[in-house]
């Protein structure tokens, strides 16, 4: 890690938070490596779980696009069968069949991007889930280590 400040306008050290840096906190019977460990896992997770949402949201976005396609073509062969059922008799029940067909593809998308981002918000929230419970072990095994006595 550079202990160079990326503000210009600051003359600040970032500080080193390797060993060294922890080691000048000892606190009797708190193992430091430990806790650095353990941050550097909730890290983990925390990158792990924007990578899972990016993912998640590529893929809405990727499938918003394919369906802004398809309704542009809906809508290009709908006009089109408006204008052949220029017939009176035709065109009423040609609307009525178009209306039905673009509703139902209207809410068949709806639920496919609803089902999306709900998958892509589980899989994030799963990740931060699992390391919180590892975390809150890891801080019990901590707190035991702490209050049993040393022999």
């Amino acid at each position: 890690m550079t202990n160079k400040s990326p503000f210009l306008e600051f003359d600040f050290k970032w500080p080193n938070f390797d060993q060294s840096f922890w080691d000048r906190f000892n606190v009797p019977g708190v193992n430091t490596s430990s806790l650095m460990e353990s941050q550097k896992k909730n890290f983990d997770a925390l990158v792990k779980a924007n990578q899972k949402a990016a993912e998640g949201y590529q893929n809405l976005m990727r499938r918003q696009t394919e369906i802004l396609s398809e309704t542009m073509q809906s809508i290009q062969d709908a006009a089109t069968g408006l204008m052949k059922a220029n017939d009176e008799k035709d065109l009423p029940k040609t609307q009525a069949e178009l209306v039905e067909k673009t509703i139902g593809r209207a809410l068949m998308h709806m639920k496919e991007l609803a089902d999306l981002t709900i998958s892509a918000n589980s899989e994030a929230f799963k990740v931060i889930q699992d390391r919180a419970k590892e975390s809150i072990s890891e801080m019990q095994e901590l707190a035991e280590s702490i209050s049993s006595p040393k022999k």
